[in-house]
């Protein structure tokens, strides 16, 4: 987050002048994008991952109402030392004078200072306890992240998971900076199973028990990765969207649809009524450019028939944004956030093929289903919306 000594004595000069403004004009409000923040601390997670939608300026530092420093203003109810070139959030103090520092992490690259960098719709805020010693304050603790792991998966079945860890360029890192290699020797755990990664970065796991499950990467020495929900179904039990046999069913009603379709449905609309799982694209995932997948494809998993599954892709390259136009099939120029689904099947699976290659940029894309009973999917990290990026 802060590179050099010049770059601590300018974020100092910052403080000072702020602290010496006698009149400070706040910033309008606006609807700004939703973000999430992490901090971990020395020893443990001191905030795990925390959504917040921004809309104004940090009211003690005055950074912009889209910085880092504004998101975690949010994130921790002000619980920070609101300083540019910060020391302490939520009662945890690392400074320079111990060789400490908090390192700034956006979307696992490399920050250039919580006032000056800017945010934008989906993005992550990782604020990592760190030793940085002179001359460089090169990051020494990592962030893991999962790179690849399935949303919905079979009891007592081996799943793949795959685990990266940040690298930085050797020396002075510029803000940015940061490719994810894969990490071998990390602990896996989903609910109380752990195992560790091999050639890869990557780890087998099999699920014990079903329900929800939390799954994490962790490591000694390294920044832990966000704790991702995980659901685990024997079959058709019922769990994760699936129909258990023995369900109930609702008595048909009159002018329901031919024979009383809808009315005889089990009208489910619960959290996983609806649950998105994608084949190609992972969440977080950075591809290099011309490798990223041209086919969108995957599975809805559902209490009742699927009628539609609609897509909606959104690309930002340097601070423009563009949206997918299913009927031209190809990117247009959209304000940053906007965009329009367009609809690819009719069924539980989708797939639709790109016309050309992704280009360099962020990638959000959405899924959104609906089944014959009228629920739809909630939109969700790592499920309904997936992040990624080409390089």
């Amino acid at each position: 987050m802060h590179l050099s000594r010049p770059r601590a004595y300018r974020a100092i000069a910052l403080l000072a002048a702020i602290a010496a403004s006698t009149v400070v004009l706040a910033a309008p409000a606006f609807a700004g994008p939703t973000v999430t923040v992490r901090v971990e601390g020395e020893q443990s997670t001191l905030l795990p991952a925390t959504t917040v939608t921004l809309g104004v300026p940090d009211p003690l530092n005055n950074c912009p109402a889209n910085s880092v420093a504004a998101a975690i203003n949010l994130a921790t109810g002000g619980n920070w030392d609101h300083k540019s070139f910060t020391e302490t959030i939520l009662g945890e103090t690392h400074s320079f004078a111990h060789s400490d520092t908090w390192a700034e992490w956006v979307d696992y690259k490399w920050g250039g200072g919580i006032c000056n960098d800017l945010l934008n719709e989906g993005d992550e805020v990782v604020m990592v306890a760190d030793l940085e010693p002179p001359p460089t304050f090169a990051a020494s603790v990592l962030p893991l992240v999962v790179s690849e792991a399935p949303s919905v998966v079979p009891a007592n079945s081996p799943v793949s998971v795959k685990v990266s860890i940040v690298h930085l360029p050797p020396g002075e890192v510029p803000p940015g900076s940061g490719t994810l290699e894969p990490a071998e020797g990390v602990t896996v755990s989903l609910g109380s199973v752990h195992v560790t990664t091999g050639p890869g970065g990557v780890a087998n796991i099999t699920p014990v028990g079903v329900g929800s499950q939390t799954l994490q990467a962790t490591k000694a020495g390294d920044a832990p990765s966000k704790t991702l929900s995980i659901c685990v179904h024997n079959g058709s039990d019922g769990n994760c969207g699936t129909q258990a046999p023995d369900a109930p069913l609702a008595a048909a009603t009159p002018g329901s649809g031919a024979g009383g379709v809808f009315g005889s449905l089990n009208r489910y609309t619960g959290p996983y009524a609806l649950v998105a799982a994608s084949n190609g694209i992972g969440d977080g995932r950075v591809y290099a450019r011309g490798h990223a997948p041209k086919l969108l494809s995957g599975s809805i998993l559902a209490h009742n028939t699927v009628s539609s599954v609609s897509l909606e892709l959104r690309r930002q390259y340097k601070r423009r944004c563009y949206a997918y136009d299913g009927l031209s099939e190809r990117f247009k120029a959209a304000r940053c956030g906007g965009g329009r689904f367009f609809k690819v099947s009719s069924g539980g699976l989708y797939s639709y093929l790109l016309p050309e290659a992704l280009r360099p940029g962020r990638y959000v894309l959405d899924i959104q289903a609906t089944d014959v009973a009228g629920n739809r999917t909630t939109l969700a990290r790592g499920t309904s919306r997936l992040v990624f990026y080409v390089r």
